[in-house]
Formats: C-alpha cells, structure tokens, sequence
C-alpha cells in the first residue's frame, strides 16, 4: 500500500508546467495542491485540480524574492504539505525558502531550458534542494549531485 502524501507543485506557465504534468502518474496518487501563476496555459490545464493562484516572482529582485516568500508561507500554511516539488521560474525559490524554514523536503527538477548552466532560480532552489532531479545523464556532468530521473517526455 502506497502512503499518500501531501505534494505542493510549483510552477509557472510554459514548459515548467508541462515538466510537472508529466510527473502526473506520480502526483495523481498522492493529495496534490498546486501554486501556479495565473495565465491562459495553467487555467485551462489546471481547471481540475487544487490551486493556489500566486503572483509570478523573479529571483533576481531582492523585493520579489521576500514578496515570493510571504506568498510561499501563506500557501504552505494553508497545504501543510510533506514535500514542495518544483521545475523551475522565480516563483520556486520563496517556495523553497519556505520548505526550508518550515523544514519540508523539496525536490528540484532540472529542466531542458539550462542544460550547461543553471538559472538563478536553479542555483538557489537546488542548494535549498533536499534532491534535485535531472532528465538527462549529461546533466549529471555539470549536477553530480544529482539524480537521474530520465526524461519526461
């Protein structure tokens, strides 16, 4: 028997969205909440799950990155979730600051956007990581820390 977890997914709009659909097998048997930025894509294809609707944040304002963060503690008050996953944008890093304060494993996926150098968002969220994930072994040369999940689609 599987143990159902809360999952907080966090996400923007775009291929960070798709990353995290496609770990819809996984999610889908667990109580999963999202915390999404509001855009045409995230509506339409979230229209039937839990959402928590944020405001999108970049990791390279000090304003946004402490705003992201109320925004991230209210949400996780709110879903008291067991693990925070995200694929990437500015919005993860309150999310995983948050984790971090209130002691919640994140997982980080690597996406396809940074394949030979991180984004700000990807440096801070995976040092605040409890895992990060890559979809490709040539990844692991510039992430060995990390581990290998494979591609998503």
């Amino acid at each position: 028997m599987i143990r159902k977890y809360r999952v907080l997914l966090v996400s923007s709009s775009g291929g960070v969205l798709l990353d995290l659909l496609a770990l819809e097998p996984w999610w889908s048997q667990h109580d999963a909440a999202w915390a999404v930025v509001r855009a045409e894509d995230t509506q339409s294809l979230l229209s039937e799950y839990r959402t928590y609707w944020i405001k999108d944040r970049t990791a390279s304002c000090s304003l946004g990155v402490v705003l992201g963060l109320f925004d991230a503690l209210r949400v996780v008050r709110n879903v008291r979730p067991h693990l925070i996953v995200s694929a990437g944008s500015g919005v993860a890093v309150g999310f995983f600051l948050a984790a971090k304060l209130a002691r919640i494993p994140s997982f980080w996926l690597d996406t396809f956007n940074f394949i030979h150098v991180q984004s700000l968002s990807g440096r801070v969220c995976s040092r605040l990581a409890a895992e990060v994930l890559v979809q490709r072994q040539s990844m692991l040369e510039f992430r060995p820390e990390a581990t290998m999940l494979g591609e998503l689609f």
